[in-house]
């Protein structure tokens, strides 16, 4: 492959395009990701921290909440553990209350949200068997 690249861009690639290379670039695709991964947007993911750091669960239902809360932390680094500690901030307090009572460990945040939907899903059921009568 022939590069045209200058400057920083130029040195970030360096290593992997000398001819004794330990691990040359296969494809112009593996040279672009390693390249997006330096330079990926910094201002989207200022952005995403920000509404990461405001979000809250509110009156929404668990599943928009769930489905806002995985799309903003995709962009971020975020182990699960923290994610993890982090969503029982952010949902409501009929769930806060949920988890106050359970006593499940909870290894992984699919475990956790595989919960709060069960809790979401009863609630509903409650809530519409009290609307009946």
């Amino acid at each position: 492959m022939i590069f045209r690249l200058e400057d920083d861009a130029d040195q970030q690639i360096y290593a992997k395009r000398r001819v004794d290379a330990f691990s040359l670039y296969q494809s112009l695709s593996e040279l672009l990701k390693h390249l997006k991964e330096i330079y990926e947007d910094q201002n989207l993911i200022r952005k995403c921290h920000r509404k990461y750091v405001a979000l809250k669960q509110l009156n929404k239902s668990f599943s928009s909440f769930y489905s806002e809360f995985t799309r903003i932390f995709s962009f971020l680094n975020y182990d699960d553990i923290t994610l993890m500690n982090d969503i029982q901030n952010k949902i409501n307090n009929r769930f806060q209350n949920a988890l106050s009572v359970c006593l499940i460990k909870f290894s992984s945040l699919d475990k956790l949200k595989i919960f709060l939907q069960d809790v979401n899903n009863k609630q509903r059921v409650n809530y519409q068997l009290r609307d009946e009568q």
